[in-house]
């Protein structure tokens, strides 16, 4: 039998169409918490739905550091290699610096161009080939996002801060995975950034996000007040911390093990261990 979204506003008792405010839907699906395993993937996402409103593209962005972007100025040649050596169908160009963004290479886009023009690759002209970058502001709600990606069919934009510095990128799949979980194709990585350790720990870049680590492993670790791991010692600590430092929180053990100015960079996380009932 088809779950849909008629057949879970009987099981909860709300019309999903109306009539119901946002806390009443809440409260409707949070009562069949224990509902059979098979309808636990409906739940969650629809709160995953009623939460879109609530959190900022920020929170689930590609930090700038781990964008994959090419300089315009460098050679053709060069410049197409990157491209299909890179794993992404869509590209940030920049000029000079990376804060200057002119462009978005769409892979098809270049692939077309290359089918063209032949052997003469040094003839592509990058410029005209890319796509004009859409710029949005990390305060954009995921809901307002998704209907902007919907109403402009586009499924990539740049986020930037109060100061127009960009800040990373955020895609139309970022958001659907918010509601439905990870989807992966056989170019993802689980979660970049991150290695397993014997022990049970994990070593993680700075810059991964908190969202990330909390769908992949089902950690609880707080992203109301920072979206990155760094970020989230940095709020915690209430200072720069020093390698070797090592903190608990929320259950959590970090060590920091690289730090590049005032940046922490890599950290050691040993995550609680696991309650019996979980074993």
């Amino acid at each position: 039998m088809r779950i849909g979204p008629r057949w879970w506003s009987t099981r909860i008792g709300a019309d999903l169409n109306g009539g119901h405010d946002e806390e009443e839907l809440r409260g409707a699906i949070g009562m069949h918490d224990g509902a059979e395993p098979e309808l636990r993937q409906e739940r969650q996402m629809l709160q995953s739905i009623l939460d879109l409103d609530d959190v900022g593209v920020e929170a689930i962005m590609t930090h700038r550091q781990t964008v994959t972007m090419i300089n315009i100025d460098d050679p053709p040649i060069e410049i197409i290699n990157q491209a299909l050596a890179s794993p992404f169908t869509r590209l940030p160009l920049y000029k000079g610096d990376s804060d200057n963004i002119v462009g978005i290479l769409h892979a098809k886009a270049l692939l077309r161009e290359i089918h063209t023009i032949g052997d003469r690759l040094e003839d592509v002209d990058f410029t005209t080939l890319a796509a004009r970058p859409w710029f949005i502001p990390d305060t954009t709600t995921l809901l307002d996002q998704l209907q902007a990606f919907r109403a402009k069919r586009e499924h990539f934009a740049i986020v930037v801060d109060e100061y127009g510095a960009f800040e990373g990128i955020v895609t139309l799949e970022d958001i659907l995975e918010e509601i439905v979980g990870s989807i992966e194709d056989e170019h993802d990585i689980a979660v970049s950034g991150v290695r397993p350790q014997a022990d049970g720990a994990y070593v993680i870049s700075g810059t991964v996000t908190l969202r990330d680590l909390n769908r992949e492993f089902e950690w609880n670790l707080p992203d109301d007040s920072a979206a990155t791991i760094a970020g989230l010692l940095l709020h915690a600590a209430r200072r720069i911390p020093e390698p070797g430092q090592v903190f608990a929180f929320y259950g959590y053990r970090f060590e920091i093990l690289r730090r590049h100015r005032n940046q922490i960079t890599l950290v050691r996380v040993t995550p609680p261990a696991p309650s019996p009932e979980e074993d």
